[in-house]
């Protein structure tokens, strides 16, 4: 099993507006406490014990996890000079010292059922995946007939397919030289998602599909309706 876990945490959220001018909108108030709490106690309990924090905005306001044993902090480097998914993961290359490592994206929050399945090592990479009707927008997994991952389509126009990309992915060290080698892609940042497409044209890739509905903390909106779906659970 993988038991380090990468949580990025470190993007400016300018979607929840003046929410997170002062703090990061990984630590907005969720039922009275910071939502990156309720992804840390899942993590737990999915049996991550070395949980990696990357920041970056307002990092300072992630100091009150710095003295908990099992979590470290990570401060994203270079961010104006390589900038997106990939230049982050880029900055934990040291912190997992040559272990397979699980990612998730900091402004989700996955089960501790569908994060312990991703924490399953088979010798692969893996990439999380999601069916719904709401594909657009979203990254489209387009899988080989063994199952495995073909290649990811961003944001396609048309309809080619309703099995997202859930951002939750388990590498192994060897994702970093291809990282290093990435080009900017038409937007101007380095994605992690191009990264995993020049893997899956190598070798196994694997997709594990999430069997429980994540929530995502995007804009101010989603506020309510994550308290409302964690009221539901802790009752």
């Amino acid at each position: 099993m993988v038991t380090t876990v990468v949580i990025m945490a470190a993007g400016r959220g300018s979607r929840m507006k003046d929410l997170t001018k002062d703090k990061p909108k990984h630590l907005l108030p969720v039922l009275g406490r910071p939502f990156l709490d309720y992804t840390i106690e899942r993590l737990r309990t999915a049996g991550f014990t070395d949980i990696i924090i990357l920041i970056g905005h307002h990092s300072e306001a992630f100091e009150c996890y710095n003295t908990v044993p099992d979590i470290r902090l990570v401060i994203q480097q270079r961010y104006h000079e390589r900038y997106g998914t990939a230049a982050a993961v880029e900055n934990v290359k040291i912190a997992v010292n040559d272990k397979p490592f699980v990612v998730i994206a900091g402004d989700n929050l996955y089960s501790a059922n569908d994060l312990k399945n991703m924490a399953q090592y088979t010798g692969h990479m893996k990439i999380g995946g999601y069916r719904t009707p709401q594909w657009q927008g979203m990254g489209i997994l387009k899988q080989k007939p063994d199952g495995t991952l073909d290649r990811i389509i961003e944001k396609p126009a048309e309809f080619v397919g309703d099995h997202i990309n859930a951002s939750l992915y388990q590498f192994t060290p060897a994702i970093f030289p291809i990282i290093e080698k990435l080009q900017p892609s038409p937007r101007g940042e380095f994605e992690i998602t191009d990264a995993i497409n020049i893997v899956a044209a190598r070798e196994q890739l694997d997709v594990v599909d999430l069997q429980d509905r994540w929530l995502d903390l995007t804009a101010p909106t989603d506020i309510p309706k994550i308290e409302a779906a964690l009221s539901t659970v802790q009752k």
